[in-house]
């Protein structure tokens, strides 16, 4: 070897003393903290499932798009035999498809049976409005079988339904058991039942217990995990957002796995939440404008991250059109404009409203003074 041969070994041998050994120690200290905190820190089973509601951004596998009007229908609220509208008192979900061409719906409520919920062996004997009459197992020979007409009706004309769970009155499945296997169990009879590929959770009253919501969630997960349901959250919502319990309500689920597609705020009913000088309508966007950065929060605090435009994606409004009760204002058509015109603005997953039974006038409301006036708003969405 050379004399200047060995001068640049030496050189060399120089450099990577002052140089690349100080990198390469560090990096395997980076190395080492890494694995000790893979093995040490608790994993979660967080599923969230990306930013937007529908996977592409377009139409999620269920069939439902990403920016859709869908009413909520009462399927067991009884319409007077007199009505175009009845079907041995069922909603004719045909007749307004054909009237109107509403693509998407919203079918309510199914809940275990008011009277005795659970058999013998503690299986959920559900039904549609809490009547186990009004199920499979407990046909009751007329209004049941019109019940699953009108869902085969749907169906055929192209149209998409959810089915909600729960609901205002009554106990909700998870309410009357705690036991994951039978709510699976359930969950999958109304799949099958009804060839569903989107579920909606109603979550409000006194079904909002958090830890009767954990045991769902778990039995969700596992639904989930076998039939790929999508799923809906709906919620109660104030003007300035979500409460603390809704808020544990959303983490229950993202925290048991479960993929939630799109959380439905019920934007009504209000109270002395509203400020002076704010309608409905007002007070309804500012719902929906404080759970937005909620919902950014949240996702953030699971080491995910959601723009404003994810956020709106993944949000649901339902209003309560026409009148409710003394304890709140009539929900006009005025204020129906401005909850859709911000929709539109800002890219809302799902608009609706409670119900198509009022707005097809197949029930009295003294709030809705003419045949699908609210529907005219809504369809410039």
């Amino acid at each position: 070897m050379s004399k200047n041969s060995r001068k640049r070994k030496t050189e060399l041998t120089r450099e990577w003393k002052i140089r690349y050994i100080p990198i390469f120690s560090s990096l395997g200290a980076l190395f080492l903290v890494c694995l000790i905190l893979i093995f040490t820190l608790p994993l979660t089973n967080v599923n969230l499932g990306g930013g937007g509601g529908n996977g592409d951004g377009g139409t999620s596998e269920s069939g439902w798009k990403s920016h859709v009007f869908a009413p909520f229908v009462d399927l067991s609220s009884w319409v007077p035999l007199t009505s175009a509208y009845s079907r041995n008192g069922v909603p004719n979900l045909a007749l307004v498809e054909e009237q109107t061409g509403i693509s998407y719906y919203n079918l309510g409520f199914i809940q275990p049976d008011m009277e005795k919920p659970l058999d013998s062996e503690g299986n959920i004997r559900w039904g549609w409005g809490g009547l186990y009459e009004l199920s499979e197992k407990g046909n009751d020979g007329y209004q049941y079988p019109k019940i699953k007409q009108t869902i085969s009706d749907l169906k055929s004309m192209g149209a998409k339904y959810t089915i909600s769970v729960g609901g205002q009155l009554g106990d909700a499945p998870w309410i009357v058991t705690q036991d994951v296997t039978k709510l699976e169990e359930f969950y999958l009879d109304v799949i099958d039942t009804y060839d569903l590929k989107r579920l909606d959770l109603d979550i409000e009253e006194s079904n909002q217990v958090q830890s009767a919501n954990v045991a769902n969630a778990k039995a969700i997960k596992k639904v989930q995990d076998k039939t790929g349901i999508e799923l809906v959250l709906t919620i109660p919502i104030m003007p300035s957002g979500w409460q603390d319990k809704q808020i544990k309500i959303i983490k229950a689920y993202l925290e048991q796995g479960v993929h939630i597609n799109l959380i439905n705020s019920m934007t009504m009913c209000y109270g002395t939440g509203v400020y002076e000088n704010e309608d409905y309508g007002d007070a309804s966007i500012r719902a929906i404008e404080n759970s937005i950065v909620q919902m950014q929060e949240i996702w953030a605090s699971y080491g995910s991250s959601l723009t404003e435009a994810q956020a709106y994606q993944k949000t649901g409004a339902t209003v309560d059109i026409g009148y409710e009760s003394s304890l709140y204002p009539t929900f006009t058509t005025e204020m129906t404009a401005k909850v859709v015109a911000h929709a539109k603005e800002h890219g809302y997953g799902m608009l609706s409203y409670w119900s198509i039974n009022r707005d097809a006038k197949m029930e009295s409301n003294k709030g809705v003074t003419n045949q699908f006036e609210f529907l005219a708003e809504m369809n410039k969405f």
